[in-house]
């Protein structure tokens, strides 16, 4: 029996640091807090329990005792706050945290291992793209989104799904943006409301490298399978993501084609980083090697905060989404993690439950965006981040995003999860010069080799 409480609060992050606005995709800027903040989220009463959110029932809260989370480093802080939220609830119950593995890929090896020495495993973190070895391999338990609070955001549960399958609640949800830095283009006479397509970019681009700055016009950053997510990015924007309504690699497509096009074009303007964030961030954030960069939403907080302590060192840094193919549409691939509930006894799925529930408190949640700057989830964690977005006004745009986003692909076979890291390396092969129809056409085989 799942019954329901009203949430406890939790004391929000440290007080945020300011940061001046600047040029950025097109709007102005608004004029105030109801302008500035339209919520993403929709009410969802109707498709919810209980306002607050599932809870166990009081057997199960009396008979469980220990919970454990497995989750990777860099949500450690996160995790915690979930661990102090349920604690809190449940005088008594002790939340053990397990987050050594540096990423997802290696979580899932680490959950595997430890579910073979028989350890207790209740919650996890699952990347986007290894939610169906949670599904097929690691027996994450479906989920009903009506357990959720009203406030959450209905419009990204299905991001969760494998197979129509509810096997996770999406946590932290980021998308790609195009940062650039606003000094070198006025000194070039570009336009940021021109970045919003491929072509803006690359007129851009030859602007700024004639311009006599001494600067690289663009970095695409492709390390960390950040290849594979900008290639399918933009193939999306007109329709065509590189994974297809049956799960099949679609590499071919004349979308696919343009999108290469695109990225091989870019990789003439200079070397481009492999680590988007220590390399990538570094050379435009800090060197200032670089105008443009492609980072995610996620880092974006925490390099204009870094920006602006520069001070004078510093530059008006902007952000805009991440272009679309001439002739396309924002349809932004997602890129993030959702929340599963591994436990297989009665007792213990219902306290995982409300665990899952507790991490997606509007105080958490808040918290979490305020150090990685995700898209919200929910729409009271959009309310009380409204002194966030006045600090950094760069954000706002991206939040509009979420009605159009498109799930990552999460390939199947025994060996599909190599393939974001393959696929990566072919779009290096193609930046670096390659021919693209070869290039693209070895990518299409390799994927059905490794997805079958």
């Amino acid at each position: 029996m799942i019954r329901f409480r009203r949430a406890v609060p939790l004391a929000l992050a440290a007080a945020l640091f300011p940061l001046a606005a600047c040029g950025g995709g097109g709007g102005s800027t608004p004029s105030g807090p109801a302008q500035s903040l339209r919520p993403t989220a929709r009410a969802a009463a109707a498709g919810v329990d209980d306002v607050e959110g599932a809870k166990a029932s009081p057997q199960c809260a009396a008979q469980v005792k220990t919970l454990r989370m497995y989750a990777v480093g860099n949500l450690n802080d996160v995790a915690k706050s979930g661990k102090a939220y349920l604690e809190k609830a449940h005088p008594g119950l002790t939340v053990d945290i397990v987050a050594t593995a540096p990423n997802y890929v290696a979580l899932v090896q680490q959950i595997s291992a430890d579910r073979a020495a028989r350890q207790q495993i209740d919650v996890a973190v699952a990347g986007f793209d290894v939610l169906p070895v949670f599904a097929d391999q690691l027996g994450a338990q479906e989920l009903s989104p009506r357990l959720l609070r009203a406030s959450y955001d209905q419009r990204m549960v299905p991001l969760g799904q494998v197979g129509g399958r509810q096997v996770g609640i999406p946590q932290q949800v980021s998308t790609l943006a195009l940062a650039y830095n606003l000094d070198i283009l006025e000194k070039a006479g570009v336009d940021p409301k021109t970045l919003t397509t491929t072509d803006g970019v690359i007129a851009a681009a030859d602007k700024i490298k004639a311009s006599g700055q001494d600067v690289q016009p663009i970095d695409i950053p492709t390390g960390q399978q950040f290849g594979q997510w900008a290639l399918n990015t933009l193939a999306s924007s007109k329709g065509a993501p590189i994974q297809d309504g049956s799960g099949r690699p679609r590499l071919n497509t004349p979308q696919a084609q343009e999108a290469a096009r695109f990225l091989a074009k870019v990789g003439t303007y200079g070397p481009q980083s492999d680590d988007p964030t220590n390399q990538g961030l570094l050379r435009f954030g800090i060197r200032k090697q670089t105008a443009m960069t492609m980072v995610t939403v996620a880092a974006l907080a925490g390099g204009l905060k870094f920006i602006q302590d520069q001070g004078a060192q510093g530059f008006r840094a902007g952000a805009v989404p991440f272009p679309t193919l001439p002739g396309g549409k924002q349809a932004p691939v997602a890129g993030g993690n959702a929340l599963t509930v591994l436990s297989t006894d009665q007792c213990q799925k219902e306290m995982a439950t409300e665990l899952v529930v507790s991490l997606l408190a509007p105080d958490v949640l808040a918290a979490s965006t305020e150090a990685l700057s995700y898209l919200p989830v929910d729409s009271a964690e959009l309310a009380k981040l409204e002194p966030f977005y006045r600090q950094y006004p760069q954000l706002q745009p991206f939040n509009t995003l979420v009605p159009s986003l498109v799930a990552p692909p999460s390939w199947g076979g025994a060996r599909g999860g190599e393939l974001p890291t393959a696929l990566s390396d072919q779009v290096v092969r193609i930046m670096g010069g390659a021919d693209v129809d070869k290039t693209l056409a070895a990518a299409q085989a390799e994927a059905e080799t490794l997805t079958r």
